[in-house]
């Protein structure tokens, strides 16, 4: 056995490739001069630490070999040796003994140093050996009283980290430390590539950090914060004196850890023997408490004692027999049972022929050219006997996230021409032969030369395998700050399943925050791809722990590659608990440009979660999106407008259904949806509506228009979604579809509902829908009246213009039925041309108007530009549609974040005119008009203002706000009642902060400010002014 130099993987003697990392690997070392090396335990890039024997005298030692990458030179050497010197005058007892520096025979420098069974602190952790606390504390004290002996030696470690502690477990629950003190690693007080456990000390120690001198004292905090990783099992924890807080410990070791901890080092304990004497009353309060707790009493009489010991003797004699036969199976057998590491062995080889190599290759076409061409490797596994599989959405899908096949799109597009999106995917399980390796010997090996993809399951022709469903990546601050990992997972499916795979068992009702840490792991998968693999897929086994959890993310200390991608995490119940997604990244700053490295022994596992959910759903009929890309819907969206605008809803139906057919793109979907709805197909339309939705659970108007069919053919009592759509209120993204819901169902008066509009897609909605409501009623005339508004006010290529404009065709046809005359027929027919040439006008205006609206709002979105030129933008905007109070909303907001407290007034007072329905803007100005002649010092308008604004507004949640501003209510108060709901936050955080700032309390409005910057809902209103407003309290005063 020998290690991979560059990831430590234990491979054997005959392998020259590491299947982990792709490193050469040469002849393992088998001697260093008389020493012949047993175990190899590190081998790093400028050392290579092993037990080793001396054959002459069977002496057993540690050596650690330093590589000529090390540098270890004369002068080295000689400091070295000096350090030796001092370390043989420390005591025997609590050391690691170092012997001698020595040089190879083929001239490398090696150390001698004593041999240690030692213990591994993750193992012990992760077993549950240390979960007494009595066991701990006498940890403690054995590290505090070795370092109080090595502080009166002269001699103290500011660089103390567990590693330094070597454990040796004696037995069961006794357990001995020595402390492996190197003085070498101080004398470069840079430490240019400090492991992960020193660099989270370099971060958080209070005197490296603030670049005070290091002394003993030092070492007390450094020791303390060893205490709060093995008391909460937590090697990774910065926050130790909130750990402290949260551990159940006895009130003198509370006390202690905390005094330690101090950040100011006069606080601290004035020496570490004093630490081993507090440690020490401790260990023994711990035992007496221990001994005072209540043993079981025996209560059997002496006779039964008696006869049970004679019982004994009888069955003795067969008993021993069957120990015989039976302990070394108990030893082999029940200890392997139990051991974690034995399990997971076995569930690698038991689940290993069920993991899939998958290769994607994709590429554009345009004109009978190839102008881009990429390709992804990773892994997928089997979870169902159905032929279903999880993997990776970049995995297979890589093309969603590659931004030069969209920027070649996009250039291909500038040039007249239309890209084609094309690929194939291919699959392989472990043991079949996918890899042809004489393909290295060709000069541009394509996919096929590369791969014996004639055995694969493939998507081409006559295909044997799908992407069944692709998780839509979320795009919203907010979604990506609580979904780090961007909901990273698809389904496949394959035409059968091979005979003898055996499905990976998912843990279903699986919660990742309940995860224990340290829990022992391994993944499944090719962590460099085709690079490390011979002529069949090989599955590779990494081993790691589970190091913390969040609700939408598992970080796992195991050496992983872009290859383990997709792959399976199994714990040690057997059970899938996610999914590989990809590695942690390490920013740091080099010269001007940040540097991104990869950390390849932390990952990155999606929990399994809600790819359980899309495999549900799936598996109960539903239809998924595939992640294809189609650059000509567009083309073909426009088509199936063009001839609906004409009137010809038979023709369009045909050519959605067609190209839906071909391409399953969301919009395509959504088009044919809404034709079906026009031409009163309600049952393809419910259908294909359904769809949508399934295809994204955030599709609001797809949910509406189900709910409007139902309105329509009287299924309301059994709608799904009429409650979830009148439940609605100000803090969804669906608020505009829950109103048209309540206007519908008559708990909006119409009249009312007319005038509740911000702009003009939400005022062609509401007269859309209230002439639907006048319809019903049979008057004909005002519901046409309506339908022709609705029509007029919308964007020709929005989806209701088209509803409008079959509702108003029907309603005509209806109209020219009644006619009785011939003038009469005339004079209605003049009508409707004149009524089509107004639209045509329109339509006219509209797109000499968007032509000068593309610039400014160009300008809007440059997230650099300046917020004044965003006001001027915003302005010459509403110059140019007065109508739109969405704008005006905007203007409001500006004008007060640039301290334009007249102009933004102003605003306040054109908006508050209109009846635009109480949404969260409307609500939220009421209060921001308090706030700005707050800050102006009117406080009794600004008290008037709140009066006023109470008697006009009813939601609850705003109320609350007004009564919090004149005094009614309690900062904590209001904060409970916001709970965690991001839009309570920001509405109540930001209202809070600018009224603090007018009361001149400057800190506690920036901390209000960031507070709601906290909700991360960074496309609302508030957030800018938010975000401008700490920008100006950050500003010195001129």
């Amino acid at each position: 056995m020998k290690l991979c130099p560059k990831c430590d993987q234990s491979v054997a003697e005959e392998i020259t490739t590491c299947p982990t990392c792709g490193s050469t690997i040469g002849e393992g070392r088998r001697y260093i001069d008389d020493y012949r090396i047993v175990d190899v335990l590190h081998e790093g890039h400028s050392s290579f630490l092993c037990r080793a024997i001396r054959e002459r005298t069977q002496e057993l030692v540690m050596i650690r070999l330093f590589t000529p990458e090390a540098g270890v030179d004369e002068k080295v050497v000689w400091r070295l040796k000096r350090e030796l010197e001092e370390l043989k005058k420390l005591p025997h007892e609590g050391f690691v003994r170092h012997h001698a520096i020595r040089q190879s025979s083929d001239g490398l420098w090696y150390r001698i140093s004593e041999w240690i069974n030692s213990e591994s602190w993750g193992s012990l952790l992760g077993s549950g050996k240390l979960r007494h606390r009595s066991v701990l504390i006498d940890l403690f004290y054995q590290m505090a009283s070795t370092l109080a002996v090595l502080h009166e030696k002269g001699h103290f470690i500011p660089h103390l980290i567990l590693n330094d502690i070597i454990v040796i477990q004696e037995s069961s629950d006794e357990f001995a430390i020595k402390v492996d003190y190197k003085l070498s690693r101080f004398f470069d007080p840079k430490l240019n590539r400090p492991g992960p456990m020193l660099k989270n000390l370099l971060d958080c120690h209070p005197d490296i950090v603030n670049q005070r001198p290091l002394d003993y004292r030092s070492d007390i905090w450094s020791l303390a914060k060893i205490f709060v990783e093995l008391l909460t099992a937590d090697l990774e924890t910065r926050d130790f004196l909130a750990k402290v807080e949260e551990l159940e410990l006895p009130s003198d070791l509370n006390v202690l850890l905390k005094v330690m901890l101090a950040d100011d080092p006069d606080m601290r304990p004035r020496s570490m023997a004093e630490v081993a004497e507090s440690l020490a009353k401790i260990k023994a309060g711990e035992v007496a408490r221990i001994q005072e707790e209540p043993a079981t009493p025996a209560s059997a009489p002496v006779r039964s004692i008696t006869r049970l010991h004679k019982i004994i003797k009888l069955l003795a004699a067969v008993v021993v027999i069957l120990m015989i036969a039976g302990v070394l199976a108990w030893l082999q057998f029940d200890r392997k049972k139990d051991d974690p590491s034995a399990k997971l062995e076995a569930y690698a080889n038991k689940y290993a022929r069920s993991v899939a190599f998958l290769a994607t290759e994709y590429w554009l076409e345009a004109d009978g050219g190839q102008f881009y061409h990429n390709m992804s490797e990773g892994t997928a596994f089997l979870v169902d006997s159905g032929g279903y599989l999880l993997t990776g959405r970049h995995v297979v899908c890589p093309w969603l996230e590659d931004t030069d096949l969209f920027t070649m799109a996009e250039q291909l597009k500038a040039g007249g021409m239309t890209p084609v999106f094309k690929y194939r995917s291919f699959l392989w399980f472990e043991g079949a032969k996918a890899f042809n390796q004489g393909a290295r010997m060709l000069p541009d090996p394509e996919l096929s030369d590369v791969f014996f993809i004639d055995i694969a399951y493939s998507t081409e022709a006559d295909p044997r395998l799908a992407i069944a469903g692709v998780a839509k990546p979320p795009m919203q601050t907010r979604q990506l700050v609580t979904s780090p990992l961007r909901d990273d997972f698809a389904v496949l499916k394959i035409d059968q399943v091979p005979d003898g795979l055996t499905p990976l068992p998912i843990d279903l009702g699986m919660d990742p925050q309940q995860i224990p840490k340290l829990s022992p792991i391994i993944t499944l998968g090719f962590p460099l791809g085709r690079r490390t693999q011979a002529d069949t897929i090989n599955v590779s086994v990494t081993r790691g722990n589970v190091r913390r959890t969040f609700e939408n993310l598992i970080q796992v200390d195991a050496s992983l590659h872009g290859g383990n991608s997709g792959g399976p995490v199994i714990d040690s119940r057997g059970k899938v608990i996610g999914i590989v997604s990809g590695v942690a990244m390490d920013y740091s700053q080099q010269g001007l440009m940040p540097m991104a490295t990869p950390v390849w022994d932390l990952g990155m596992v999606l929990p399994i979660t809600k790819a359980v959910d899309l495999l549900i759903e799936l598996k109960a009929g539903q239809v998924k999106w595939n992640g294809v890309l189609d650059f000509s819907a567009e083309d073909d969206l426009n088509k199936i407008r063009e001839i609906a605008a004409e009137g010809r809803w038979a023709d369009a139906v045909k050519l959605a259904d067609e190209k839906l057919a071909n391409s399953f793109q969301p919009a395509l979907n959504t088009a044919a949806a809404m034709m079906h709805f026009c031409t009163d197909d309600y049952l393809g339309a419910k259908r294909l509506f359904s769809q949508s939705l399934s295809l994204d659970d955030q599709d609001y108007s797809a949910r509406f228009m189900l709910y409007l069919i139902d309105f329509l053919t009287g299924g309301l009592k059994t709608s799904p979604q009429r409650h979830y759509l009148i439940d609605l209120d100000w803090r969804s993204a669906a608020e505009f579809q829950g109103y048209l819901t309540w206007v519908l169902e008559g708990l909006v008066d119409e009249q009312t509902a007319l005038q509740s509009w911000y702009n003009a897609p939400e005022k062609s909605w509401l007269y859309y829908v209230v002439s639907i409501l006048n319809s019903k009623r049979e008057d004909w005339q005002r519901a046409e009246e309506l339908a022709k508004e609705a029509v007029l006010s919308a964007g020709t290529d929005a989806w209701e213009f088209f509803l409008a404009k079959a509702q108003l065709e029907q309603l005509q046809k209806r109209r020219r039925a009644d006619l009785k005359t011939e003038t009469q027929w005339n004079k209605y027919n003049a009508e409707i041309k004149e009524f089509a040439k107004k639209v045509k006008d329109g339509q006219n205006a509209k797109a000499e108007r968007s032509e000068k609206m593309l610039a400014l709002y160009l300008k809007i979105a440059d997230t650099s530009a300046a917020l004044e030129d965003k006001l001027q933008a915003l302005e010459q905007t509403y110059a140019l549609l007065p109508d739109n109070r969405s704008i005006l909303t905007a203007m409001i907001y500006y004008s007060a974040a640039v301290e334009n407290w007249a102009k933004s007034l102003e605003y306040i007072d054109a908006l508050l005119q209109t009846k635009a329905r109480q949404n969260a803007r409307r609500m939220g100005i009421g209060l921001l008009k308090a706030c700005i002649l707050n800050y102006e010092g009117k406080e009794k308008k600004a008290r008037a203002a709140l009066e006023e604004y109470e008697g006009l507004i009813r939601d609850p949640w705003f109320l609350a706000i007004s009564e919090y501003l004149l005094g009614k209510k309690t900062d904590k108060a209001l904060k409970n009642q916001a709970g965690e709901s991001p839009e309570r936050l920001i509405t109540a955080y930001t209202i809070m902060g600018f009224w603090d700032e007018g009361g001149g309390e400057e800190k506690k409005a920036a901390r209000h400010y960031r507070e709601a910057m906290g909700s991360f809902l960074d496309d609302w209103l508030e957030y800018d002014f938010a975000r401008e407003r700490i920008k100006k309290l950050k500003k010195p005063a001129e």
